[in-house]
């Protein structure tokens, strides 16, 4: 995943990546943008843009629970 704009492949990667994850662990996962940022070796800015691309089609809803955290309710 360069620079710019994700291909249709990364986002799909990306997709599926998040939804083996609700498989796994269900409900609440913590630490989305880490989480991508491991995954597909991404600086933080860029893990942000895909953690937003990824809300924009619905596939997640970053949320802040209330001692902070930042997580991603997988739909």
């Amino acid at each position: 995943m360069g620079e710019g704009k994700f291909t249709l492949n990364e986002i799909a990667g990306a997709i599926d990546f998040v939804r083996g994850l609700n498989a796994a662990r269900g409900g609440l996962l913590a630490c989305p943008v880490s989480r991508l940022q491991v995954q597909y070796r991404l600086g933080y800015r860029r893990a942000c843009e895909l953690a937003g691309r990824l809300e924009e089609l619905d596939v997640w809803e970053i949320v802040v629970t209330p001692s902070g955290l930042r997580g991603a309710r997988i739909k």
